[in-house]
């Protein structure tokens, strides 16, 4: 196993597993758990951590990772669901309330 990334922000591992796991690379949450004991816990026990669980697939893994750090930000206007009047950000192709296709 080796770690490909770690963040206080458990969110960003969210993002990067899914990334990963949607291309064939297992992925494996550490401290997750544990992230909201800090400053009780030292940050090194307590910060969120993704680890990839075959060695080989590593370069593949920080291709991806390279990826989405270097991807732009997502640009444009919220917008309202037809379905249902919610308001969703521009980075949405659906309701994430109903979701209905962005019209």
């Amino acid at each position: 196993m080796k770690k490909i990334l770690s963040s206080p922000d458990p969110g960003e591992i969210a993002i990067l597993r899914n990334m990963l796991e949607t291309a064939g690379i297992p992925c494996l949450m550490r401290n997750e758990i544990t992230a909201g004991l800090a400053p009780e816990v030292p940050l090194s026990e307590s910060t969120p951590e993704l680890w990839i669980q075959e060695d080989q697939q590593l370069a593949e893994a920080l291709k991806i990772k390279k990826m989405w750090q270097t991807a732009p930000p997502v640009t444009g206007n919220s917008w309202v669901c037809a379905a249902c009047g919610e308001t969703s950000g521009p980075q949405f192709t659906s309701c994430w309330k109903c979701g209905a296709a962005r019209a």
